[in-house]
């Protein structure tokens, strides 16, 4: 019999900073934006709404909200705790109640602790978590906005840089970070995607080395995400291509 998957509150507050609650109802599953007309009309509503120009910026805005979403908070759980949160788009929910622009994916409460070894598991949260959820997000929003696919998938891996080479190593212990490396390892040189819209993998072809500034190193983006659209003066991202 699996054991119940428990999260303390401290865990619990955590994830809530990195947008992932439990419990709850979100306005719309995963599953449903993952219809092309679905989407196109939330893109919609966010332009009109006022909080992007167009829909192809709240494409790449709304992807980037996305990718942190579920990259962030689910692999942080992962690595830092050994706790695997496997949700298929069906049982993930976006709650987008309280403020249009600014999202937040909820689970169930009710997840199992798996018996498998951990690099099973990790695989398997890797296909959940990019084969099943992220790469038919991707797929849809190209077929809804027109958007490369590479600013998507872009926009995604960012995030995964970030919570690899940034806020584990920040906060982790010596074990923690060890299974970082591995962690990380694992989903730019060996995990595979299924998706058409990009290579074997998602993540790698961004993964370039980082340039030395002033303000320290910096890994500059192959693509723009077209954040300079709605920023103030239309600056853009201090990584973004065009600041090169």
């Amino acid at each position: 019999m699996q054991e119940q998957l428990v999260f303390s509150r401290e865990e619990k507050e955590k994830l809530e900073q990195l947008r992932l609650t439990f419990g709850g109802k979100g306005e719309h599953t995963a599953q449903q934006l993952l219809d092309s007309e679905q989407l196109k009309a939330l893109l919609e509503r966010l332009v009109s709404e006022g909080h992007f120009p167009s829909v192809i910026v709240a494409g790449s805005q709304f992807m980037k909200r996305y990718g942190f979403m579920t990259l962030a908070p689910i692999l942080y759980a992962f690595t830092m705790w050994d706790k695997p949160i496997l949700a298929g788009p069906d049982e993930l929910e976006i709650d987008m109640n309280t403020q249009a622009a600014v999202m937040q994916v909820t689970i169930p409460n009710s997840l199992k602790r798996s018996e498998k070894e951990r690099a099973d598991i990790r695989a398997k949260l890797a296909n959940k978590l990019i084969n099943e959820n992220l790469a038919p997000f991707v797929e849809t929003m190209v077929k809804t906005t027109k958007l490369s696919a590479a600013i998507l998938w872009e926009n995604a891996a960012i995030y995964l840089f970030w919570v690899y080479e940034t806020l584990i190593p920040s906060e982790g212990n010596a074990e923690q970070v060890r299974r970082a490396k591995e962690d990380f390892h694992y989903l730019l040189k060996e995990f595979n995607c299924t998706s058409f819209t990009c290579g074997a993998n998602p993540f790698m072809p961004y993964y370039s080395e980082k340039v030395e500034r002033d303000s320290g190193p910096i890994r500059f983006r192959r693509t723009c995400c077209l954040y300079d659209q709605i920023s103030e003066g239309g600056a853009c991202c201090k990584t973004c291509p065009k600041a090169r």
